[in-house]
């Protein structure tokens, strides 16, 4: 099957997410191996989109210790880094320091997010080493602007050779764990001890709730799936997720909706079993709610399906099912 530029652009914008949220939660747990790894990954990914011919510098035995690539050709050092510090940035551009590398270019391209210096930083350094700080700086988002921009016989090269593979790589189950640690890596847990799962049938459930054809459709698609969440048992995965899916992002969608029909008196300290009631009462739409509530996941991740699996809802489908979203009576 031919596919599209769209498709294409959109495997790789999906691939380069997935890598940042898997170095992500790596360097969590003081994994450092896919930051040593991305160093080469992303030399060829930048000597490819921008025609450099970057090397590990390293290799060169350049005196740069906070350098890790360099073209010699066209004066140019990179940093690949996680780290968003002043410090790390002061420490880069030390280089400049060095009279050999005076009319050198300097960028720093972090894994992560970029860092977001104050103007007060920007002018210091601005004015000290005589650059533009904040054209040094890059991230993912900056690769996707200029991948978008390439020729479509160019970015269907740049895919084969270096993005193919990358889908291969991460399971169903891998794909999903990285997305839901993604969500969740800065929530604070809450332990839920006596949840109520409920017994409801979930087609019964969807015809309660009066959920119509399009997102009956995508919930039972999403069902399909959630054995993948059942696995995440380790490290308060589920927990955690709980807690930002149904207790901060659906439980103020409920409580916003319920506010164009009652006093906010009414709804004060109410839990959700309590705001469900209230919602049945006042004949809330529940179709608006749980697609708002997508829309609201989805604002927060690059990856809302990634190899046909639709993490976004196969996570509400997951919830929806043991009653924590949704009217059950």
């Amino acid at each position: 099957m031919v596919e599209t530029r769209e498709e294409i652009f959109n495997k790789i914008s999906k691939s380069l997410a997935i890598t940042k949220y898997d170095i992500e939660h790596r360097q969590s747990i003081n994994d450092y191996g896919l930051n040593i790894h991305s160093e080469n990954f992303f030399r060829d990914i930048l000597n490819f989109i921008y025609g450099y011919e970057l090397i590990n510098s390293n290799k060169e035995k350049q005196n740069t210790p906070f350098i890790d690539l360099v073209d010699k050709k066209r004066k140019l050092f990179f940093q690949i880094t996680t780290t968003r510090t002043k410090e790390k940035i002061e420490n880069t551009l030390k280089v400049f320091n060095d009279g050999n590398y005076k009319d050198y270019e300097v960028k720093i391209l972090y894994l992560l997010e970029k860092s977001k210096p104050n103007q007060e930083t920007i002018k210091e350094l601005n004015s000290k080493y005589n650059i533009d700080l904040l054209y040094c700086l890059y991230d993912s988002s900056d690769l996707i602007r200029e991948i978008n921009d390439l020729e479509t016989t160019k970015l269907k090269d740049l895919y084969n050779k270096y993005f193919n593979s990358l889908e291969n790589k991460y399971s169903e189950l891998a794909v999903l764990d990285l997305v839901i640690k993604h969500l969740i890596q800065k929530k604070i847990r809450i332990a839920y001890g006596n949840d109520d799962f409920g017994t409801i049938e979930s087609n019964e459930k969807l015809k309660l709730n009066q959920i119509n054809q399009r997102i009956s459709s995508q919930i039972n698609s999403g069902l399909d799936y959630r054995v993948l969440i059942d696995k995440l048992e380790e490290d308060n995965t589920i927990t955690d997720l709980k807690a930002l899916i149904v207790e901060d992002k659906y439980k103020s969608i409920l409580e916003r909706k319920l506010l164009t029909k009652v006093k906010k008196e009414e709804i004060l300290n109410k839990n959700i079993s309590e705001l469900h009631i209230l919602s049945k009462l006042h004949n809330l739409d529940f179709n608006e709610i749980i697609n708002e509530l997508y829309e609201n996941i989805k604002s927060e991740v690059e990856i809302d399906d990634f190899n046909s699996l639709n993490v976004i809802w196969i996570i509400i489908s997951f919830f929806f099912e043991i009653c924590d979203i949704g009217i059950k009576e």
